[in-house]
């Protein structure tokens, strides 16, 4: 279905509704392009994205940061970890806190990806204004992960 094809006023026209056939085209593009020739899982692919330009992060951090729960995460680290894109280190500023970082391997992995991804991503946004729409994106994520922690708070 294009956008040409949606009734105003139908659920179709739903912006989250919208995003979710977005989601779903974009994780198919991710399968063919991304998963099928590196045999990364999506959520490794998503923790790999996480570190990649920082020193470090969490187990907690990266489990807030993809919505997907510790244990997940702490199975894909593992997992990462085994295959070498990943190491474990203790945070120097508090002993009890590890920190996930890439290592030489998982980030050749990601510059490997990176150059079809980034085409990918042009083609997409082929006559949008690039900027201004990450932008909206990110105001997009901010708005319903406001809402879904006011939803949460309310559910406990």
């Amino acid at each position: 279905m294009s956008g040409g094809d949606i009734r105003p006023g139908t659920l179709e026209d739903n912006v989250g509704v919208r995003i979710v056939r977005l989601s779903e085209v974009f994780v198919r593009l991710a399968r063919l392009g991304v998963e099928r020739p590196t045999g990364l899982r999506l959520t490794d692919l998503r923790i790999l994205n996480l570190l990649d330009g920082r020193g470090g992060v969490s187990i907690a951090e990266l489990s807030r940061r993809t919505h997907v729960d510790k244990a997940w995460i702490s199975r894909s680290v593992q997992l990462l970890i085994e295959q070498g894109r990943v190491e474990r280190r203790v945070d120097p500023a508090d002993s009890r806190v590890t920190l996930i970082s890439l290592t030489a391997a998982g980030r050749a992995l990601l510059d490997g990806i990176r150059p079809a991804v980034l085409t990918n991503e042009a083609r997409v946004l082929e006559g949008i204004d690039d900027a201004a729409f990450k932008h909206d994106l990110d105001r997009l994520l901010d708005n319903a992960e406001a809402i879904l922690a006011a939803a949460e708070a309310g559910a406990g």
